[in-house]
């Protein structure tokens, strides 16, 4: 009892204790880590330092070893808070980063200006293409941008970099700007904000500052702040919806930093630069806008500044006016020693110095300190080849190409609309909708969620997936013969016929047969395909019947229909809610669906399928009747593309997908997979898929004018949906006019780039 008394008391004095160096010296304040690593540097800093800390240099070109350390230890005299880098190759940037790292007393800010990348500052380093390319992508394709800014900031957080003065959030609306143009996202105030937004997100992701600039808007001017002092005479109300609008989101966005421009805005100061007015930095962006982050000047060895105000006086006004960083002034020891001067002579200055000095090492607790003892290193290879993916993704989703093939054939009339999906390296680079369901111009406009009979997509996205699932599960092999699942063929000449030639369509089973003429009753579909001899031989020849008995061997073996198994197995486990069969029975609204043919029999042809064999099933057959969107199919060719894994969840086994996706009679002469399609050994621009798909990809295409197809050699997977049969399925102009294989091969090119 009494160790454990010893115990609690020496729990409790532990406890208080650790509280206590939680509080002041009083008692009173709480006292995180941040606040207390903060008070420690200040209590090292005399007034002449807590300003240098304000000050972030520019880094001066071209210096040997010698000059760098000369350089390293004028700055660490004064004891700047920060270097700025402009130009060079990546390994002396990282040299010279290491040397003045290892001389500062206080950690130093290291930053660069790379809206595009690195490569905007180093000659050795990836450029990404200007923002104005990317303000072209489409709306479904934000995430690139993202990915954009990640792996910018991943290379400026490895080379010890912690803030980019990126993204650009100004809009373009002055064609003769000489200072902004492409550097902005466009002319849209939305689209900027929302694409500035995923810069922003993704560099700062990586731990690395991002800084919106250049507030509160350099859009539309005609002059360069380099040179000379931009006038903006735009009214409070017409900046408040264009100009502040993107500054706004980032704001809400959590951005890291604002950098202000040098601009005389008439509507709120008509007295003085933006960057030195207090209306406009402490009032406009701090008090309005609610921005807390840290506020930096653009540089104030710019022109726009120079020519009007002397070195010393022109920082000490950006300080009062409310930024946190003077950035690039032209005169060190004048810049301190003005703002020295008037601290001296008013507490208000002194307070102001401490206020800012905080707020500068609050920026360097949260983007220096955790990185400070990172071994820095040039972006490799492998960062280039990253940069190169989301180009590549880039030219990809914004290729107008694709909408001049796309337009040509709907006003050809070879379809009246299509949805196309193409996902490089697991990543989405187009998502596009055309046209309308049907040719009436009051038809519903095809979107995201309308729905296509895929008709023979169905036999790789429904019936080779379950046949591949039996196999993972041990429940059939591919050499099986189907009769010892479906005992009506042992009676038969097919009763030999292996799950492998079915599904290489080399079975010797007929090619077609109106067996919807002869019985309207699902069940006995397969007992007449069981009935109709053979050809005589296993040559190539492509067969719905092959299918439709695999499909029954599914429900036979498994005990579920095939779109009960292939629901159960992946639809719903991939969290699909439009793949399906039949979807007019799962509440599907008919004006949801894209109508196929006008039939004579059965009227247009909407929600049901259009194969007739297949409808004469009840909808559900191994080779039609399944119905879907492009996003999903894309999201099923992927996880086969993957080898059988999707978003971390495995589906099928890596070596049945590899199995099912390679030719197994291409001896005799049979391009097929089991299931797939394949390239023709000697590639056509005439062939089903376009030349340049590599031997590796499969795929398969469909009557009613659908088309997917992956590639492993490119991480290429596309999707092609239509309904060319509206509102009769001859002449069928979308192969002629080779509509699907032309899209393809603009992709292949682009890639290829």
């Amino acid at each position: 009892m009494r160790r454990k008394i010893i115990i609690l008391l020496f729990a409790f004095f532990a406890f208080h204790f650790a509280q206590a160096q939680r509080f002041d010296a009083r008692g009173l304040t709480f006292r995180d880590p941040e606040t207390n690593w903060i008070d420690s540097v200040m209590a090292t800093l005399n007034l002449e330092q807590r300003i240098a800390q304000l000050m972030v240099v520019r880094v001066p070109l071209d210096m040997d070893d010698k000059q760098a350390k000369a350089f390293s230890e004028v700055m660490n005299g004064y004891g700047v808070g920060g270097v700025c880098f402009f130009a060079g190759t990546a390994d002396r940037q990282v040299a010279m980063t290491s040397r003045f790292q290892r001389d500062a007393r206080v950690p130093l800010l290291v930053t660069i200006d790379g809206e595009w990348g690195l490569g905007m500052r180093l000659k050795d380093q990836f450029s990404f293409p200007r923002a104005a390319r990317f303000g072209e992508l489409s709306k479904d394709a934000d995430s690139i941008v993202y990915r954009m800014g990640e792996e910018i900031g991943r290379q400026c957080r490895e080379m010890g970099i912690h803030i980019n003065f990126a993204p650009v959030a100004d809009i373009n609306s002055n064609p003769n700007n000489p200072v902004i143009g492409t550097r902005s996202f466009g002319t849209d105030p939305e689209r900027v904000a929302q694409l500035a937004s995923m810069y922003v997100r993704g560099q700062q992701s990586q731990g690395v500052m991002a800084v919106a600039k250049h507030f509160p808007g350099h859009g539309d001017t005609d002059k360069d702040s380099h040179l000379e002092l931009p006038v903006i005479n735009h009214t409070r109300a017409y900046m408040d919806t264009v100009d502040l609008h993107p500054f706004r989101r980032l704001i809400a966005d959590s951005v890291g930093g604002v950098m202000v421009a040098h601009l005389q805005v008439n509507a709120y100061d008509s007295q003085r630069p933006s960057s030195l007015s207090p209306v406009i930095v402490n009032g406009l962006l701090k008090n309005t806008l609610g921005f807390d982050g840290l506020v930096i000047t653009d540089g104030i060895d710019m022109k726009g500044i120079t020519n009007s105000y002397r070195s010393g006086n022109a920082e000490l006004m950006a300080m009062l006016a409310g930024n946190d960083i003077i950035l690039l002034p032209p005169n060190v020891a004048e810049a301190i020693e003005a703002i020295k001067t008037a601290a001296v002579q008013q507490d208000s200055v002194r307070r102001l110095v401490d206020y800012h000095c905080r707020r500068v090492l609050k920026a360097k607790y949260h983007y220096v300190r955790p990185y400070l003892h990172n071994d820095l290193r040039v972006p490799d290879e492998e960062s280039r080849e990253i940069c190169n993916d989301i180009v590549t993704d880039l030219n990809l989703n914004i290729d107008r190409r694709i909408d001049s093939v796309v337009n040509r054939a709907i006003a050809a009339q070879a379809m009246p609309g299509c949805q196309i999906v193409v996902m490089h390296k697991g990543h989405v680079v187009v998502d596009r909708c055309y046209g309308r369901q049907t040719y009436d111009s009051s038809s519903a406009a095809v979107t995201p969620e309308t729905l296509y009979d895929l008709a023979s997509v169905t036999k790789v996205c429904a019936t080779t997936l379950a046949v591949m699932k039996l196999v993972d599960n041990g429940k059939i092999s591919i050499n099986d013969k189907l009769s010892r699942y479906l005992p009506y063929l042992k009676s038969t000449e097919k009763t030999n016929i292996t799950v492998k030639q079915a599904l290489s369509h080399c079975a010797g089973l007929k090619a077609f047969d109106a067996l919807w003429k002869k019985t309207s009753v699902r069940d006995s579909i397969p007992m007449l395909i069981a009935d109709i001899p053979l050809s005589g031989n296993n040559d190539y020849c492509y067969s719905d019947f092959g299918f439709i008995l695999l499909a029954d061997m599914v429900e036979k073996v498994s005990g579920k229909t095939l779109d009960e198994f292939v629901a159960e197995n992946f639809y719903d486990q991939m969290g699909f809610t439009s793949t399906m069969f039949n979807p007019l029975n799962n509440e599907i609204p008919a004006d949801e669906i894209a109508p196929t043919e006008q039939d004579s029999l059965r009227g247009l042809i909407r929600g049901t399928v259009h194969d007739p064999n297949a409808y004469a099933m009840d909808g559900v057959s191994g080779h039609a009747g399944l119905f879907s969107n492009a996003r999903e199919v894309a999201l099923i060719m992927q996880m086969l593309l993957n080898g059988g894994e999707l978003d971390g969840h495995r589906y099928l086994k890596q070596k049945t997908v590899e199995t099912f996706t390679r030719r197994h009679f291409d001896k005799q002469g049979n391009r097929r997979a089991l299931g797939f399609d394949k390239q023709l050994f000697t590639p056509s621009a005439s062939g089903q898929v376009c030349p340049e798909a590599s031997q590796a990809s499969f795929g398969h295409t469909g009557f009613t004018g659908t088309m997917v197809w992956a590639d492993p050699d490119y991480e290429l997977v596309y999707v092609f949906l239509s309904n060319r049969v509206h509102p009769t399925a001859t002449p069928n102009k979308l192969a002629q006019l080779n509509v699907r294989t032309d899209i393809q091969s603009l992709l292949y090119n682009d890639i290829r780039k």
